[in-house]
C-alpha cells in the first residue's frame, strides 16, 4: 500500500477540485487531484527525455 501525505492547497482551488471531480465522475476530490498531478508531471518525464534525445542527435550531426 502506497503511503500518503498532506498537502495544504486554497480553499477555493479545492472547492473548484471537488466541483470538478463530482463532474467528472471521479470517487473523489483526492482521485481528480491525483490523477491532474500525476498527468502534468508525466509531461515532465516526457520533455526531459525529449531534450536528451536531441542532444545526442546534436552530438551526432543529425539535427543542427
Amino acid at each position: 500500500m502506497a503511503s500518503k501525505t498532506s498537502v495544504k492547497l486554497d480553499k477555493a482551488l479545492c472547492d473548484r477540485a471537488r466541483e470538478i471531480a463530482e463532474k467528472g465522475g471521479y470517487s473523489s476530490m483526492e482521485e481528480f487531484i491525483q490523477h491532474v498531478l500525476e498527468r502534468e508531471l508525466a509531461k515532465f518525464d516526457e520533455s526531459s527525455s525529449r531534450e536528451e534525445i536531441e542532444k545526442k542527435l546534436k552530438g551526432l550531426g543529425y539535427l543542427e
